[in-house]
């Protein structure tokens, strides 16, 4: 009986120890997808910089041009 119950014991725990890989794979895949959502991030606020400095360079050519 006391080998049967060692013998549970052990299966248990190396199975239990399997479940930490799979939890640093998700662990990596979560940290891939973030720093690519921070890299589109940071390239939309690129982009509106730009079409703001645009924007205000049309306005000002818009206000020179209804002065004439």
């Amino acid at each position: 009986m006391k080998k049967s119950f060692l013998i549970a014991s052990f299966s248990l725990l190396l199975f239990g120890c399997n479940v930490n890989p799979n939890k640093e794979a998700r662990i990596q895949k979560l940290e891939t997808e973030l720093q690519q959502t921070i890299d589109k991030v940071n390239t939309l606020e690129r982009s509106l910089q730009t079409l703001a400095l645009e924007n205000k360079q049309l306005k000002t050519r818009i206000l020179a041009l209804e002065k004439q």
